[in-house]
Protein backbone atom coordinates (compact mmCIF):
# COMPACT_ATOMS: atom_id res chain seq x y z
CA UNK A 1 0.00 0.00 0.00
CA UNK A 2 2.76 2.33 0.56
CA UNK A 3 4.06 3.27 -2.99
CA UNK A 4 0.52 2.25 -4.67
CA UNK A 5 -0.60 5.79 -4.56
CA UNK A 6 3.09 7.65 -5.33
CA UNK A 7 2.38 10.40 -7.12
CA UNK A 8 -1.56 10.09 -6.87
CA UNK A 9 -1.92 12.54 -3.30
CA UNK A 10 -3.18 15.78 -5.22
CA UNK A 11 -5.40 13.64 -7.86
CA UNK A 12 -6.42 11.73 -4.59
CA UNK A 13 -7.36 14.82 -2.50
CA UNK A 14 -9.33 16.54 -5.24
CA UNK A 15 -11.36 13.82 -6.84
CA UNK A 16 -12.20 11.26 -4.06
CA UNK A 17 -15.55 11.00 -2.13
CA UNK A 18 -15.77 12.21 1.59
CA UNK A 19 -17.93 9.82 3.86
CA UNK A 20 -21.72 10.17 4.94
CA UNK A 21 -22.45 11.99 8.23
CA UNK A 22 -24.61 9.01 9.56
CA UNK A 23 -21.36 7.92 10.02
CA UNK A 24 -20.87 9.73 13.38
CA UNK A 25 -24.22 9.13 14.90
CA UNK A 26 -22.96 5.36 14.51
CA UNK A 27 -19.84 5.88 16.20
CA UNK A 28 -21.47 7.76 18.83
CA UNK A 29 -24.13 5.01 19.39
CA UNK A 30 -20.97 2.77 19.86
CA UNK A 31 -19.92 4.88 22.84
CA UNK A 32 -17.80 6.92 21.30
CA UNK A 33 -17.12 10.36 22.84
CA UNK A 34 -14.88 13.71 23.32
CA UNK A 35 -12.89 11.02 25.99
CA UNK A 36 -12.42 8.45 23.39
CA UNK A 37 -9.41 7.50 20.81
CA UNK A 38 -9.72 6.51 17.67
CA UNK A 39 -7.10 4.92 15.23
CA UNK A 40 -7.78 6.15 11.49
CA UNK A 41 -5.76 3.73 9.93
CA UNK A 42 -4.57 3.58 6.14
CA UNK A 43 -5.91 7.28 6.84
CA UNK A 44 -4.83 8.61 3.42
CA UNK A 45 -5.60 12.32 2.76
CA UNK A 46 -7.80 12.08 5.73
CA UNK A 47 -11.41 12.56 3.63
CA UNK A 48 -12.43 10.50 7.07
CA UNK A 49 -10.18 11.21 9.23
CA UNK A 50 -11.12 14.83 9.20
CA UNK A 51 -15.04 13.82 9.73
CA UNK A 52 -13.99 12.22 12.91
CA UNK A 53 -12.15 15.04 14.16
CA UNK A 54 -15.79 16.62 14.71
CA UNK A 55 -16.28 14.34 17.27
CA UNK A 56 -13.78 16.41 19.24
CA UNK A 57 -11.84 13.02 20.72
CA UNK A 58 -8.26 12.02 20.29
CA UNK A 59 -7.70 10.66 16.52
CA UNK A 60 -4.67 9.56 15.66
CA UNK A 61 -4.20 9.16 11.76
CA UNK A 62 -1.90 6.65 10.62
CA UNK A 63 -0.84 6.58 7.03
CA UNK A 64 2.23 5.00 5.48
CA UNK A 65 2.88 7.13 2.03
CA UNK A 66 4.74 10.59 3.76
CA UNK A 67 2.82 12.74 0.92
CA UNK A 68 -0.53 11.22 1.45
CA UNK A 69 -0.05 12.08 4.99
CA UNK A 70 1.09 15.59 4.48
CA UNK A 71 -1.94 15.82 2.27
CA UNK A 72 -4.40 14.41 5.08
CA UNK A 73 -2.13 17.38 7.73
CA UNK A 74 -3.68 19.77 5.05
CA UNK A 75 -6.96 18.55 4.69
CA UNK A 76 -7.43 18.55 8.56
CA UNK A 77 -5.51 21.70 9.26
CA UNK A 78 -8.29 23.28 11.46
CA UNK A 79 -8.37 20.11 13.84
CA UNK A 80 -6.09 20.51 16.85
CA UNK A 81 -7.44 17.12 17.90
CA UNK A 82 -5.77 14.91 15.07
CA UNK A 83 -2.38 13.53 15.59
CA UNK A 84 -0.24 12.28 12.82
CA UNK A 85 1.65 8.86 12.16
CA UNK A 86 3.83 7.93 9.76
CA UNK A 87 3.35 4.40 9.84
CA UNK A 88 1.83 1.21 8.06
CA UNK A 89 -0.97 -0.14 9.35
CA UNK A 90 1.11 -3.22 10.03
CA UNK A 91 3.16 -1.44 12.80
CA UNK A 92 1.26 0.98 13.89
CA UNK A 93 3.85 2.02 17.03
CA UNK A 94 0.38 2.92 19.05
CA UNK A 95 0.90 1.37 22.73
CA UNK A 96 -0.90 -1.84 23.56
CA UNK A 97 -4.86 -1.12 24.49
CA UNK A 98 -4.74 2.39 24.07
CA UNK A 99 -7.36 2.62 21.23
CA UNK A 100 -11.41 2.23 21.62
CA UNK A 101 -12.35 1.75 18.17
CA UNK A 102 -10.22 1.58 14.57
CA UNK A 103 -11.59 3.04 11.63
CA UNK A 104 -10.07 2.03 8.25
CA UNK A 105 -11.98 3.45 4.81
CA UNK A 106 -10.79 2.23 1.48
CA UNK A 107 -8.11 0.62 2.92
CA UNK A 108 -8.66 -2.64 4.32
CA UNK A 109 -7.94 -4.85 0.77
CA UNK A 110 -4.62 -3.36 0.94
CA UNK A 111 -3.14 -5.11 4.55
CA UNK A 112 -1.59 -7.76 5.54
CA UNK A 113 -4.08 -9.63 7.10
CA UNK A 114 -2.44 -11.94 9.40
CA UNK A 115 0.10 -8.96 10.66
CA UNK A 116 -2.72 -6.62 10.95
CA UNK A 117 -4.36 -9.29 12.85
CA UNK A 118 -2.28 -9.60 15.87
CA UNK A 119 -1.58 -5.51 15.79
CA UNK A 120 -5.46 -4.49 16.10
CA UNK A 121 -5.90 -6.52 18.79
CA UNK A 122 -2.60 -5.52 20.44
CA UNK A 123 -3.55 -1.93 19.94
CA UNK A 124 -7.61 -2.08 21.04
CA UNK A 125 -8.58 -1.94 24.58
CA UNK A 126 -10.92 -4.74 25.52
CA UNK A 127 -14.04 -4.92 24.29
CA UNK A 128 -13.17 -2.03 21.27
CA UNK A 129 -14.39 -2.46 17.86
CA UNK A 130 -13.04 -1.59 13.98
CA UNK A 131 -15.09 -0.11 11.60
CA UNK A 132 -14.35 -0.55 8.02
CA UNK A 133 -16.09 1.59 5.37
CA UNK A 134 -15.79 1.45 1.73
CA UNK A 135 -17.45 3.79 -0.44
CA UNK A 136 -18.96 1.80 -3.80
CA UNK A 137 -20.07 3.91 -6.64
CA UNK A 138 -23.68 2.53 -7.94
CA UNK A 139 -24.49 1.52 -11.16
CA UNK A 140 -27.52 3.11 -11.78
CA UNK A 141 -26.98 5.53 -14.40
CA UNK A 142 -25.48 5.44 -17.69
CA UNK A 143 -22.56 7.74 -16.72
CA UNK A 144 -21.53 5.82 -13.98
CA UNK A 145 -21.36 2.48 -16.35
CA UNK A 146 -19.50 4.60 -18.84
CA UNK A 147 -17.12 5.92 -16.21
CA UNK A 148 -16.00 2.57 -14.75
CA UNK A 149 -16.00 1.19 -18.18
CA UNK A 150 -13.26 3.68 -19.43
CA UNK A 151 -11.33 3.05 -16.00
CA UNK A 152 -10.89 -0.73 -16.91
CA UNK A 153 -10.31 -0.10 -20.63
CA UNK A 154 -7.26 1.97 -19.75
CA UNK A 155 -6.80 0.07 -16.56
CA UNK A 156 -2.14 -0.57 -16.16
CA UNK A 157 -2.15 -3.11 -13.45
CA UNK A 158 -4.37 -5.68 -11.32
CA UNK A 159 -3.53 -5.04 -7.75
CA UNK A 160 -5.63 -4.85 -5.02
CA UNK A 161 -8.23 -3.18 -5.55
CA UNK A 162 -9.43 -5.17 -8.64
CA UNK A 163 -8.57 -8.35 -7.76
CA UNK A 164 -11.03 -11.17 -7.12
CA UNK A 165 -10.83 -9.93 -3.30
CA UNK A 166 -14.35 -11.30 -1.60
CA UNK A 167 -14.50 -8.42 1.12
CA UNK A 168 -17.20 -10.39 3.04
CA UNK A 169 -15.26 -13.67 3.78
CA UNK A 170 -12.17 -11.81 3.93
CA UNK A 171 -13.51 -10.42 7.24
CA UNK A 172 -15.20 -12.96 8.29
CA UNK A 173 -11.87 -14.80 8.27
CA UNK A 174 -10.13 -11.81 9.68
CA UNK A 175 -12.30 -11.28 12.77
CA UNK A 176 -13.21 -14.40 13.55
CA UNK A 177 -17.07 -14.09 13.35
CA UNK A 178 -19.75 -12.10 11.88
CA UNK A 179 -20.24 -8.47 11.92
CA UNK A 180 -23.09 -5.92 11.58
CA UNK A 181 -23.45 -4.23 8.20
CA UNK A 182 -24.74 -0.91 7.46
CA UNK A 183 -25.55 1.32 4.24
CA UNK A 184 -25.67 4.80 3.80
CA UNK A 185 -26.51 6.35 0.12
CA UNK A 186 -23.78 9.39 -0.33
CA UNK A 187 -23.34 11.67 -3.56
CA UNK A 188 -20.76 13.43 -4.65
CA UNK A 189 -20.90 16.55 -7.01
CA UNK A 190 -17.90 17.23 -9.24
CA UNK A 191 -15.94 19.44 -11.74
CA UNK A 192 -14.46 18.46 -14.77
CA UNK A 193 -11.00 19.27 -13.10
CA UNK A 194 -12.50 17.27 -9.98
CA UNK A 195 -14.01 13.82 -12.15
CA UNK A 196 -10.55 13.72 -14.29
CA UNK A 197 -8.64 13.92 -10.60
CA UNK A 198 -10.94 11.38 -9.48
CA UNK A 199 -10.03 8.90 -12.41
CA UNK A 200 -6.16 9.45 -12.09
CA UNK A 201 -5.97 8.80 -7.82
CA UNK A 202 -6.92 4.90 -8.65
CA UNK A 203 -4.22 3.00 -8.33
CA UNK A 204 -4.75 0.95 -11.14
CA UNK A 205 -5.24 3.93 -13.75
CA UNK A 206 -2.30 5.63 -16.30
CA UNK A 207 0.08 8.27 -14.75
CA UNK A 208 1.96 10.89 -16.67
CA UNK A 209 4.52 7.62 -17.47
CA UNK A 210 2.18 5.44 -19.40
CA UNK A 211 1.92 5.70 -23.13
CA UNK A 212 -2.22 5.61 -22.59
CA UNK A 213 -2.22 8.68 -20.15
CA UNK A 214 -3.05 11.49 -22.92
CA UNK A 215 -5.70 9.14 -24.73
CA UNK A 216 -7.11 8.30 -21.24
CA UNK A 217 -7.24 11.64 -20.26
CA UNK A 218 -8.90 12.79 -23.47
CA UNK A 219 -11.60 9.79 -23.07
CA UNK A 220 -12.70 11.23 -19.59
CA UNK A 221 -12.84 15.02 -20.90
CA UNK A 222 -15.14 13.87 -23.51
CA UNK A 223 -17.24 11.44 -20.89
CA UNK A 224 -17.42 14.55 -18.81
CA UNK A 225 -18.59 16.87 -21.88
CA UNK A 226 -21.43 14.51 -22.84
CA UNK A 227 -22.92 14.56 -19.25
CA UNK A 228 -22.24 17.62 -17.42
CA UNK A 229 -24.98 19.80 -15.91
CA UNK A 230 -24.46 22.93 -15.13
CA UNK A 231 -20.21 22.88 -15.44
CA UNK A 232 -20.68 19.50 -13.13
CA UNK A 233 -21.55 15.88 -12.52
CA UNK A 234 -22.79 14.10 -9.33
CA UNK A 235 -21.78 9.75 -9.07
CA UNK A 236 -24.03 7.78 -6.47
CA UNK A 237 -22.43 5.69 -4.11
CA UNK A 238 -23.48 3.16 -1.60
CA UNK A 239 -21.03 3.60 1.62
CA UNK A 240 -20.60 0.35 3.52
CA UNK A 241 -20.08 0.38 7.03
CA UNK A 242 -19.23 -2.67 8.63
CA UNK A 243 -19.20 -2.87 12.92
CA UNK A 244 -16.49 -5.45 13.49
CA UNK A 245 -14.97 -7.39 16.64
CA UNK A 246 -12.56 -10.22 17.42
CA UNK A 247 -13.96 -13.17 18.48
CA UNK A 248 -12.87 -14.10 21.49
CA UNK A 249 -10.83 -17.14 22.48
Amino acid sequence: MKTEFDNKTKEYAMGRPSYPTEVLKTLSELGINEHSTIADIGAGTGLLTGLLGELGCRVLAIEPNESMLEGGKKYCSNKENIEFINAPAEETTLEDNSVDIITIAQAFHWFDKPLCNKEFQRILKEDGFVMILFNEMQQDSPLEKEYTSVLYQYKVKTNAAISNFDPDKEKFKFFGQDYTKLHYDHWHTLTEEGFVAGALSLSFTPTKSDSSYEAFIAELHDLFSKYEQNETITFHYKTEVCICKFAQE
